[in-house]
């Protein structure tokens, strides 16, 4: 393999990390592209609020749920079945294989149609098992159980086994990039065991009370062992998935179209899903897509993207489901390369960022003003940690400081730096314009514009020194370790990708994973945000709004249900299921 190839597949396989990780979601993932309560929901129908929100109080929703949206109550034999579900896409994946593709935000929606999960969460953000019909820890020791429903058939006709479960899990444990992320919550070996036909055991290597969470995304999507060895012998079977979902696709053509059909052999019941059919439609300039919905060709499309957005909301028939809860906007710092080793540097950038023509000019209404990784609807929010910002006339003593000492990093009194982002995006260019106008008195701004593959390279690797970035927003703040562990923020190819080690916030991760006293988390996660704030290696712009617009015949995007009736989480980082969708006539 020659070296362009070789970092090609690497590109390409550290892609599939950035929805994978130990989340229900996407984590919104930490992609940056041109879209870019357990107990108590939002007060807001939406989710979202029309200008940027300064207010910072206690939150009362322990999860980033939103309200559903009202919808008229039809009576289940008023249900209309059939139809073919039209649903566009900000990009395509590089297949739909589990254990082998990049299952940013377009594959979980294709994904999760082909896909049931071992786990599910439900409306409060709690988890249930789903393919599971059980989990527990093993008393006395780190270890889970999980141990499958009986009777859970493939696309394919054969069953469900925990020996499907193990070539998963072995397969995803196995590959280079993807045990990036699994392997550090495991021992080096024994990791996992086989009980009997239906139950498996996950030996961890630390006390967690939150496993089956990790579950409930890429890592519970499992297909049989009998895929899983052909396809690793045939990559090409990566595009056309055995799953055991309520669809099971009939045709794929990457970046062009993918379709599934309803599974008459579903395991729940053919009954289960209402529609026909779906199409999945990449198109890749979301703007595009939601005129596209308006005008009425298109029935769904799934963004971030601000003008896409307001699109969206002044199309006449089309409706919005919003979420501003479940991932951020943020500019990172590498914290082992020059010049932002140096804390100095890091105070001078975030003083010098206008964050707030950030959310007025790129925002432009459609998400609030970030402080932390939480929204401050959210019980884990700390209101006494503030983003800071806006505050030019800090910055110029702390450079002249710094170019004291390092003058080999500064020019003409001015700290040389380089901005990195993805494009070609229209987007990142007006957010690299804006960020540059604020930092140019202190700073002399190199802008590097890469291809998102090779961007997303670059920053797990070490070659970058700011860059604008999309993370952060899980279901459960467990699902954040991964990204700030220190762990994760040695070697080679890292997920930690700040590379920020801090042994004392280790120690506060791992033990708000040991316990499900939810104050005591919510205490420690507290003290985690102020620990971040003070190293200033993040700095939060916005809390993204994941929005999905739809044609108002699409009917019960909100409602959809699990094997024991549980009413699931809905727009999860615009990760969404269609089994209980339906389209009304007109």
């Amino acid at each position: 393999m020659n070296a362009h190839s070789a970092r090609t597949s690497l590109a390409k396989l550290l892609a599939l990390l950035l929805a994978f990780v130990m989340i229900a979601a996407a984590c919104g993932g930490s992609d940056d592209n041109d879209d870019n309560a357990a107990d108590t929901p939002s007060d807001s129908d939406t989710g979202s609020d029309d200008s940027p929100d300064d207010d910072a109080g206690d939150g009362d929703s322990v999860v980033p749920t939103i309200t559903s949206p009202a919808e008229e109550e039809v009576a289940e034999e008023e249900i209309q079945r059939g139809g073919t579900l039209r649903v566009a896409m900000e990009a395509d994946g590089d297949g739909l294989n589990p254990v082998a593709n990049n299952f940013a935000n377009a594959a979980y929606l294709m994904g999760q149609s082909i896909f049931d999960p071992l786990f599910s969460i439900d409306e409060n953000g709690d988890w249930f098992p789903f393919l599971a019909e059980s989990s527990s820890p093993v008393e006395g020791t780190n270890a889970w159980q999980v141990t499958l429903r009986q009777g859970v058939m493939y696309h394919d006709g054969s069953e469900m086994t925990a020996d499907d479960m193990i070539a998963a899990f072995e397969a995803q444990l196995a590959d280079p990039i993807i045990s990036l992320a699994v392997a550090p919550s495991f021992p080096a070996e024994n990791r996992v065991e086989r009980i009997d036909d239906y139950t498996v055991q996950y030996n961890l290597l630390r006390k967690t009370a939150h496993f089956p969470l990790a579950l409930s995304s890429q890592l519970g999507m499992v297909p049989p062992a009998s895929y899983i060895a052909a396809a690793a012998a045939d990559p090409t079977m990566d595009q056309m998935p055995i799953g055991q979902g309520a669809f099971k696709i009939v045709s794929r053509t990457q970046d062009d179209k993918t379709v599934v059909e309803r599974n008459e052999d579903y395991w729940r019941g053919a009954d289960v899903a209402y529609l026909d059919r779906i199409e999945f439609l990449p198109i890749t300039d979301t703007t595009i897509a939601a005129e596209r919905v308006a005008a009425g060709d298109v029935d769904l499309v799934v963004t971030s993207n601000p003008d896409a957005i307001l699109t969206l909301r002044d199309a006449a028939g089309v409706s919005t489901i919003e979420n501003v809860y479940s991932s951020e906007n943020d500019i990172m710092m590498n914290t082992r390369a020059a010049p932002f080793d140096d804390i100095r540097v890091r105070q001078a950038l975030t003083y010098a960022t206008d964050r707030e023509g950030y959310a007025s000019l790129i925002g432009q209404g459609t998400s609030p003003m970030a402080d932390s990784i939480f929204h401050p609807d959210l019980i884990w929010n700390n209101p006494d940690v503030v983003q800071e910002g806006n505050m030019p006339e800090l910055a110029g003593p702390l450079v002249e400081s710094y170019c004291a000492d390092m003058p080999e990093n500064c020019t003409g009194g001015k700290i040389d730096m380089e901005l990195q982002y993805s494009g070609p995006s229209v987007t990142q260019t007006r957010v690299a314009d804006l960020l540059t106008a604020g930092w140019e008195p202190f700073f002399n701004v190199t802008e590097q514009e890469l291809l998102q593959d090779a961007h997303i390279l670059e920053v797990a690797i070490g070659q970058f020194q700011v860059v604008t970035w999309r993370q952060f927003g899980s279901v459960d703040p467990e699902g954040e370790v991964v990204w700030l562990e220190c762990a994760t923020a040695e070697g080679f190819i890292t997920l930690n990708w700040v590379r920020w080690c801090n042994p004392e916030r280790d120690e506060l991760l791992f033990a708000q994973r040991a316990t499900d006293d939810l104050d005591e988390r919510v205490e420690i996660w507290k003290q985690i945000q102020v620990e971040m704030n003070e190293s200033y290696a993040y700095i939060f712009t916005t809390h993204t709004n994941w929005t999905i617009g739809h044609q108002e015949r699409v009917r019960n995007l909100c409602g959809q249900t699990g094997p024991g009736g549980e009413l699931m989480f809905c727009n999860n980082a615009g990760g969404q299921f269609f089994h209980n969708v339906w389209l009304a006539d007109g």
